[in-house]
């Protein structure tokens, strides 16, 4: 009896030491980055306008929608662009994919006025992560999402910038695994051995 006590204490103390897994999204500037290059374009219907815009993946199902505290509007079929319907995007601009988790974004912003901006990440394993700042230049800036999966991101501008429009969006939706426990899962389980 005095062995299975100590085996249950040795195995509560283990499964407190233990964190679930996570990876950490990474951001990489500029197009042709290793391992980005995302597998669906995301296509607008031209002539959409309002606070949230759904658009549709060329070649995988599902909606990606953006969304921003202003006016928004497409301008083209396809992979063609979305701006503000005043020209200039200077409130926070959402994108999410409502049918799973994305694994890859890649998308370019048209500098307005030059600055910074933030991206933050929800959902997946990449939940709760904000990488800032990243330099929004001249002309257009492609950033590429990779190494993590997440249901949504945000990007913000910082110190004035604006942005005349947001084109060439890219993503790849992150593959549905077979569950593999965790750390803490598989301490459980042990636990509930060593109990029985």
């Amino acid at each position: 009896m005095v062995r299975a006590t100590r085996f249950l204490l040795a195995a509560g103390l283990a499964l407190a030491g233990v964190s679930p897994a996570s990876a950490a999204v990474t951001i990489c500037l500029g197009g042709g980055c290793a391992g980005g290059n995302p597998l669906s374009q995301v296509q607008f219907t031209s002539g959409q306008s309002g606070t949230s815009i759904d658009a549709t993946l060329n070649n995988a199902p599902g909606t990606v929608t953006f969304s921003s505290l202003e006016t928004l509007k497409t301008h083209g079929n396809g992979q063609a662009s979305l701006m503000a319907l005043d020209g200039v995007l200077d409130n926070p601009l959402t994108i999410t994919y409502a049918d799973g988790l994305i694994s890859k974004l890649e998308l370019s912003l048209d500098a307005g006025v030059t600055g910074n901006i933030s991206f933050s990440f929800l959902g997946g394993d990449s939940d709760g992560v904000t990488l800032a700042p990243y330099a929004l230049g001249n002309s257009a800036n492609v950033y590429n999402a990779l190494n993590g999966t997440f249901k949504s991101v945000t990007v913000s501008f910082l110190n004035s910038a604006t942005v005349k429009d947001v084109k060439q969006v890219r993503v790849t939706a992150a593959s549905v695994a077979s569950a593999v426990p965790e750390p803490a899962t598989w301490a459980l389980m042990l636990l509930g051995f060593g109990a029985v």
